[in-house]
């Protein structure tokens, strides 16, 4: 395991879970008696395909260096699913209330670290499946291959022969146990490198300091960039605790694109303006909007090399919500100018600085730090360094299908950190574009009511680009 990818598991304390979720909202109606069973059978009949399923941990020696992971001959898919009755009235709130008390628990690390959680009796005959991958296995681009070996793209599902590449390639990767000696010498390895990894994390960290004093002091164009620990406190900002409070939201990918093209941007600028627009909104209402501007780090993938076996590829950068601009279309052209100013800072820091640090750190010492964090509640003592976790994340553009049932909507949930205590993680499928909002349920309570604010949000921006 990439050291990138076991800090995942180091940064895990009771209160923070470093799990990531995927709800798919799917209609049954033309499948009398869809049940979770049907989940089991197609799981459990393309697991060869899910490498990430089929695996668990194995620790080094003493656990001073990161984890190996190791392939479960006979995994039971029946001991990951389980099921529910959506309570009454069985709306998207309703599933939001399962999801949350699903999201609540972390998994546990002595099998394959995945559950499926299937909420049966929906109103108007539909169904959600929930799927919970921690972190250390999967980014935004693993979740995307998982949802890819077990979708298909009519409700009849794919032949054999369709599968028999996907399958051989799946058993090409295939390791055996480690033995002991394995182990160990995995273990010396690490250690033997560590001093050499270190050293290269000093160079990459001045190079990338560098970069950005550099840009940001000769380049006129960076004005209005984001920086860590400039960002005002927001009530949901703070030391977490281990419940979670769960609602999702859509709206029409085209008024998205409408607004993107407003002002020439991106698709991540829209996305981020409507964001700061509905956080605006509902920090208004209650009278806590700080005179600032929110900040949020936006994850940014760095993967190239498709053989590369780290699960986690990701850099990150801070950018200005523009919670500060009441004119809708000024934020959007903020927000525009602060994600063009991230975006150099971070090519500037380098795509590879959190995989070396990630991989330099000592795993004992560096669990033993975020439980001592998280225990004496720090993050409500320093300044604030972002205010929120932002995602986007490119979902299917075509009608897809799980075993057998249409896919309505997909909706993905991100972990909540100690110190923003809010995650927003965004997916575009077919003409939609779903927001998945999930936060620490002692800092924010009333996440419905913030859901509630992304529509508006939306049509309030529409209205002013027209």
């Amino acid at each position: 395991m990439s050291g990138a990818d076991a800090s995942f598991l180091y940064f895990e304390t009771p209160a923070t879970h470093m799990h990531v979720l995927g709800t798919l909202v799917v209609d049954t109606s033309d499948r009398p008696g869809w049940s979770a069973d049907d989940m089991v059978e197609l799981l459990q009949h393309r697991l060869d395909l899910l490498r990430p399923f089929r695996q668990k941990l194995a620790g080094a020696m003493l656990r001073l260096h990161h984890p190996v992971w190791v392939d479960v001959p006979d995994v039971d898919v029946r001991e990951h699913v389980s099921r529910v009755r959506c309570p009454a009235p069985g709306d998207m709130a309703a599933l939001a209330h399962e999801v949350a008390a699903f999201a609540s628990v972390q998994l546990d690390r002595s099998r394959p670290l995945w559950e499926c959680l299937v909420v049966e009796d929906m109103a108007d005959n539909r169904a959600a499946i929930v799927f919970k991958i921690h972190h250390c296995a999967v980014d935004g681009v693993g979740a995307a291959r998982i949802l890819s070996a077990v979708f298909d793209l009519s409700p009849d599902g794919r032949s054999e022969a369709e599968l028999l590449g996907a399958r051989e390639e799946a058993r090409a990767l295939q390791k055996p146990e480690p033995s002991v000696l394995d182990v160990a010498v995995h273990t010396v390895t690490g250690l033997a490198t560590r001093p050499w990894h270190t050293a290269k994390v000093g160079v990459s960290a001045v190079r990338a300091v560098t970069g950005i004093v550099g840009r940001r002091v000769g380049d006129a164009d960076t004005s209005g960039g984001a920086l860590p620990l400039t960002a005002p406190r927001a009530p949901f900002n703070g030391s977490i605790t281990p419940g979670r409070t769960v609602a999702y939201v859509d709206v029409a990918l085209e008024d998205v694109k409408a607004i993107k093209s407003a002002v020439g941007g991106t698709f991540n600028d829209a996305v981020t303006a409507i964001t700061g627009g509905a956080l605006r909104n509902y920090l208004l209402k209650r009278d806590e909007l700080p005179d600032s501007s929110l900040i949020a780090v936006i994850p940014v993938s760095t993967r190239g090399d498709e053989t590369d076996i780290a699960a986690n590829r990701t850099s990150a950068m801070f950018t200005s919500l523009g919670t500060d601009v009441a004119d809708p279309v000024e934020r959007l052209k903020v927000v525009h100018q602060a994600n063009k100013v991230a975006k150099g800072d971070q090519q500037a820091m380098g795509s590879d600085l959190v995989a070396r640090v990630s991989e330099a750190a000592p795993p004992n010492t560096t669990a033993a730090l975020a439980r001592l964090y998280s225990l004496l509640r720090f993050a409500n003592l320093h300044p604030v360094v972002h205010n929120v976790v932002l995602s986007n994340v490119a979902g299917p553009p075509f009608q897809i299908y799980m075993a057998g049932a249409k896919v309505e909507g997909i909706f993905p949930l991100g972990p909540v950190m100690e110190g923003p205590g809010l995650n927003i993680t965004v997916v575009s499928y077919r003409d939609r574009v779903g927001f998945g909002i999930i936060a620490c349920s002692e800092r924010l309570p009333d996440v419905g009511d913030l859901a509630a604010e992304f529509p508006a949000a939306v049509e309030e921006m529409l209205l002013a680009v027209r």
